[in-house]
């Protein structure tokens, strides 16, 4: 297991940092607030702060905010990706992004994906940080996220996408947590 979370650690690091800035550097501000607004409902996302990640995942604002929300653009394996939240979360993805060896947030966050993203599966159909030789990306549909070390030993839940749309990623690592595929810009 330690091992485990060191690979996990020096993946974040040595992979999505650098290819993480250098996504959202190609935007000017006016793009990257619309690409990362895109992230969450608009009426959380049109009062959200927005920052970038530098190679570091040290955050720069480019707009502030009004409703503790915030919004960047990429995620670990997807440096694309349209991302809104809670400052729980936010705490959370910032240490993913800074190459921390556990996020931390002390207490639940939620998150947005709105647009969807990808997360890479190996053979066996687990799924894993980082891309790898035995891996494959899988699109994932619109959804949020309760960012906890959930355990699936102790909740019951499992940890492969499955049917019902709920499940634990990154299980057994500290950057585990609940994904439910539902649209967030669906939910009244």
């Amino acid at each position: 297991m330690h091992l485990h979370r060191l690979l996990c650690t020096a993946l974040l690091g040595s992979v999505f940092v650098p290819s993480h800035a250098r996504a959202q550097g190609a935007m000017s501000d006016p793009q990257y607030i619309k690409s990362a607004e895109s992230g969450a409902p608009a009426d959380i996302a049109s009062r959200a702060a927005i920052t970038r990640l530098d190679a570091k995942g040290t955050p720069t604002v480019v707009r502030t905010g009004t409703n503790g929300f915030t919004c960047i653009v990429g995620v670990p394996g997807d440096p694309n990706a349209p991302f809104c939240a809670d400052q729980n979360a936010y705490a959370w993805i910032v240490s993913a992004a800074s190459g921390q060896p556990k996020p931390t947030n002390a207490a639940p966050g939620i998150a947005y994906m709105a647009q969807g993203g990808v997360h890479y599966e190996t053979t066996t159909r687990d799924v894993v940080m980082m891309p790898g030789a035995n891996t494959h990306p899988v699109k994932e549909p619109p959804h949020w996220m309760l960012m906890w070390a959930f355990d699936p030993a102790g909740s019951g839940l499992p940890t492969k996408e499955n049917a019902g749309g709920v499940y634990i990623m990154f299980a057994g690592t500290p950057y585990a947590h609940l994904m439910i595929y539902q649209n967030p810009n669906s939910i009244k």
